[in-house]
């Protein structure tokens, strides 16, 4: 990547952060005519997103799968000439799992299977069955998820079913997550159409009548790190590594940043696709307000490891995508991807890959990279009857970690459209990143392209 001038040329539009939401907004404004630069304070691009290869196995540090109803992500993977990579997986992916007293039962597949699920008692499948003629009330500000599952499925599908959901998405516990900001679409569609399940029928066909197909599972041939270098090699030299701002300051036409080498890049607009807390500090001595605001934002630490295994040394069934483990199980295990079942190239013949995720808010990890490895494979084996030692170990940890959008936080971000939309001091800066309005990377590409 090439390294930054002493004084750059004037651009347009400057980015700091070269995480997915900081490379999806500058190859979106490069495309459209602009002159950019990205500054990313690492040695490469993406953030959290990389593949790793090691021993024969493939697998990802973050997001490892693409929804079939990422249209944005799907729609710009195309766009960049990558479709060709992508990849369905397996229909085993079909078959997942939910930890329920120490023991993986069968996650319902579809409408009749939740009638049949040993993870609902039959009070709670009849009360799943009355959410379409349940009232939907005015908004309800700050909701929680626990309280609007709930209040429209019923407490016993809120655990473990939907628990075991927002473990998968967030790493979190869903008695803190605000409703409308973690599962916006959810509650927009209840709002829309009084109930959650109308709601989704009507999309669905909506969907259909477009020709949308919204389900499946797929992936990139070469990782998500393809799609990071695809963006990288569209930017040229608009993108810069190793320049980690150190201060902006807002100019009478434009912005001024400053890296921790002295060097300085002007531009008329400024976008921080930064994380909340990194972007925090930078705003301090121009908007301490939004400072404060975005300072404030949690986050739940999570680990992933990665075990390369033969496949004789697993007693249980993995032939299937995986298994969620609700927080009623009490343990530091969020849930485990069978990457190799979905797509056998991640792994060597004879060999399963399995991707455990650990932490969340459940357990605050230390540094100890080894005790976190040891931990995931000792809860790993409480499930999946795991013998010997695996072939292959790597522990990634994410620490801050993963945004945890609270009660208050719509709110919160209403505090700060409203504050860059009338200081002077702001005019023509953004915000963008997984901070702020969803997590996935989908919405990384749907913000770029607003």
């Amino acid at each position: 990547m090439p390294s930054a001038p002493d004084s750059a040329a004037p651009v347009d539009l400057a980015i700091v952060g070269g995480g997915l939401a900081g490379l999806f907004a500058a190859w979106r404004a490069k495309t459209a005519g602009a002159t950019v630069r990205l500054l990313e304070a690492a040695p490469r691009p993406g953030g959290v997103v990389a593949t790793i290869e090691e021993a024969g196995f493939r697998f990802e540090r973050a997001a490892s799968t693409i929804r079939g109803a990422a249209f944005e992500l799907l729609a710009a993977i195309r766009e960049l000439g990558l479709g060709g990579e992508l990849v369905a997986a397996s229909p085993l992916a079909k078959r997942r799992w939910v930890a329920r007293r120490g023991r993986l039962a069968l996650a319902p597949g579809g409408p009749l299977s939740f009638a049949f699920s040993p993870l609902l008692t039959f009070g709670a499948k009849l009360r799943l069955l009355r959410e379409p003629w349940i009232p939907e009330p005015a908004a309800r500000e700050d909701e929680t998820l626990a309280s609007f599952v709930a209040r429209r499925f019923g407490e016993g599908f809120a655990d473990p079913l939907f628990d075991a959901v927002v473990t998968g998405i967030f790493a979190g516990d869903f008695t803190k997550l605000e409703a409308a900001s973690a599962m916006a679409r959810m509650t927009e569609l209840s709002a829309a159409h009084g109930s959650v399940i109308r709601g989704f029928v009507a999309a669905t066909r909506e969907n259909q009548r477009k020709g949308l197909v919204t389900h499946g599972l797929f992936a990139l041939r070469g990782g998500m790190e393809s799609l990071v270098a695809r963006l990288a090699q569209e930017l040229g030299d608009a993108l810069v590594c190793g320049c980690e701002v150190v201060s902006i300051a807002r100019l009478v036409d434009g912005w001024e940043l400053r890296d921790a080498a002295g060097r300085v890049q002007r531009a008329r607009e400024l976008i921080l696709a930064t994380p909340s807390w990194v972007s925090a500090k930078l705003l301090a001595p121009l908007a301490p307000a939004v400072a404060s605001e975005l300072a404030a934002i949690e986050t739940a630490n999570v680990a992933v490891v990665a075990f390369g295994v033969e496949r004789p040394q697993i007693g249980g069934d993995v032939d299937g995508l995986g298994f969620l483990v609700p927080g009623s199980e009490r343990s530091p295990l969020l849930g485990i991807l069978y990457e190799s079942s979905l797509f056998p190239d991640r792994a060597p013949p004879g060999h399963v890959l399995l991707r455990c995720m650990v932490g969340g808010e459940r357990l605050k990890l230390d540094d100890d990279l080894a005790a976190i490895g040891d931990l995931a494979w000792r809860e790993a084996s409480r499930y999946l009857a795991l013998t010997g030692a695996p072939a292959m170990r790597r522990v990634i940890l994410h620490r801050p970690g993963i945004p945890q959008y609270r009660p208050g936080h719509a709110r919160r971000l209403a505090r700060i459209d409203a504050a860059l939309a009338s200081d002077r001091n702001l005019a023509g800066l953004k915000l963008a990143g997984w901070c702020y309005r969803g997590i996935a990377l989908n919405d990384r590409a749907k913000e770029a392209a607003i």
